[in-house]
Formats: C-alpha cells, sequence, structure tokens
C-alpha cells in the first residue's frame, strides 16, 4: 500500500471510510484507530470493529 493512502487513513480518524482490500473484499465504516500495522474501523453492515492489515489494502475512498 502507498505511503499517501496510509498517512491519508492515519489523518482521518472519525471519518468514514471504503477500504477495498487485495482479495476483492471491501469494508464501509468508521475510522476509529490504527498503528504501523493495522487500520480499526467499525463496520457498518456487521456493526463490528473490523481490524485490517496496511499490508492487505488496495484502495481506499474517504468521505469529506
Amino acid at each position: 500500500m502507498s505511503d499517501l493512502i496510509k498517512e491519508r487513513v492515519v489523518k482521518s480518524i472519525g471519518k468514514t471510510a471504503t477500504v477495498f482490500l487485495v482479495n476483492g473484499w471491501r469494508y464501509k465504516g468508521k475510522i476509529t484507530n490504527s498503528d504501523e500495522t493495522f487500520l480499526e474501523i467499525v463496520d457498518y453492515k456487521t456493526n463490528s470493529y473490523k481490524l485490517i492489515r496496511f499490508s492487505e489494502i488496495k484502495d481506499c475512498e474517504i468521505e469529506l
């Protein structure tokens, strides 16, 4: 994953994002936390926390 995407995600805690993974899956939810390895979101579909490895993220759309 691009460092630019990672930087944007870290700065967007509290915003809604759609995260696209390299395996074709996607998750939409509120970004709640992140560290060097993982992104944490509250998945709107399952209403649960989802931890996603940054290395598995292909693309990300963050709402304004």
